[in-house]
């Protein structure tokens, strides 16, 4: 495969980039208070780890990883999305560090994302013995290049990512994500480690939407159409079907971000506002009426009492929630304007 691989500039990918530069300007220049973006940045980068890691084969729901405290926790399900939403979370912060993406930058998203799931000798480290790149169902797609060319290539992808040789930030993206596949790096990992890299391009471009969209998510629900994406755009050097698939992912999910964020700016709840362990608490205790501290600590294991107890005080400042006694087993409820 040619670095950059060649691609048409059809109609849809025309299209595309139309409607993706349409959402980003609406999602860019919204007025909303910052808590609510903030709560909604929160949720999409939630999101983006979770589906990441479901498209590799993990198999919790949004249903099962509905909060940041679902992510402090030993199983290894949970560990990996959390690996993920730190990786994701470090390359969003990072956009404007004036530096280029090394080979070092690959390495270190590796080893953020695979940390105490892969072994420490593959773990950030380019792959030493020959591999093959498979899809969902465990059907190889195509052999990997040789170990020893891995840094030439992905020294020569990097050089490409870096420079203005394709105009659209978008295409240089996708393309970037797809040649990483090619190169399949790593013993494990190599996917995630795309999807982040893509994601950084985006970034440093201009295109982070405010980490607001959530590709990841029709990723996994289309995972035969992206691994068939890939594996013709690499066995035919032909980018373009991957191009316009990646591309309509991300038109739908930044169209889905412009949509929630115009909901937002006519209306917003006073939920809406709350950090999101408070606002699980005001919850939780509005699903069940009156509740005890003790019955909060048994829902948030990972989080102290007296942590609790001043997320309480704040939120009875704040005028979410009453207190019904002065002891350890004083009762909660949350004003009738909730």
């Amino acid at each position: 495969m040619k670095i950059p691989p060649k691609y048409r500039l059809t109609r849809k990918i025309s299209a595309l980039l139309a409607q993706i530069e349409a959402n980003k300007e609406v999602i860019d220049n919204a007025e909303i208070p910052l808590e609510v973006e903030e709560n909604i940045r929160r949720e999409s980068l939630l999101g983006s780890a979770l589906f990441s890691a479901r498209i590799e084969g993990n198999t919790l729901t949004r249903g099962e990883v509905s909060s940041f405290s679902d992510l402090s926790s030993r199983d290894k399900k949970r560990r990996e999305i959390a690996n993920l939403h730190r990786a994701i979370s470090f390359v969003l912060e990072r956009a404007n560090s004036g530096k280029s993406i090394a080979c070092r930058d690959i390495l270190l998203l590796h080893r953020m994302a695979m940390k105490n799931i892969l072994a420490r000798q593959f773990s950030g480290k380019f792959r030493t013995g020959h591999e093959g790149v498979f899809d969902s169902q465990g059907n190889i797609i195509y052999h990997s290049p040789p170990p020893g060319m891995i840094r030439d290539l992905t020294d020569q992808l990097l050089k490409f990512a870096g420079s203005r040789r394709e105009e659209f930030v978008p295409v240089r993206a996708v393309l970037t994500h797809l040649v990483l596949e090619y190169i399949h790096p790593f013993v494990d990992g190599s996917g995630r480690v795309g999807r982040l890299l893509q994601l950084d391009i985006l970034n440093r471009g201009g295109y982070g939407m405010k980490g607001l969209v959530v590709v990841e998510e029709l990723i996994d629900k289309n995972r035969q159409a992206y691994y068939r994406a890939i594996e013709n755009g690499i066995n035919r050097g032909d980018a373009t079907e991957f191009i316009e698939l990646m591309l309509s992912f991300l038109a739908e999910s930044s169209a889905t971000a412009r949509n929630l964020i115009r909901e937002k700016q006519k209306n917003y709840s006073p939920l809406d506002l709350l950090p999101p362990r408070r606002r699980e608490i005001v919850e939780i205790i509005r699903d069940q009426r009156m509740v005890s501290l003790d019955f909060l600590h048994r829902r948030f294991l990972k989080v102290s009492p007296r942590l609790l107890s001043y997320d309480l005080k704040k939120l009875r400042e704040e005028g979410y929630l009453s207190k019904i006694g002065k002891t350890r087993g004083a009762l909660y409820t949350v004003k009738y304007r909730l």
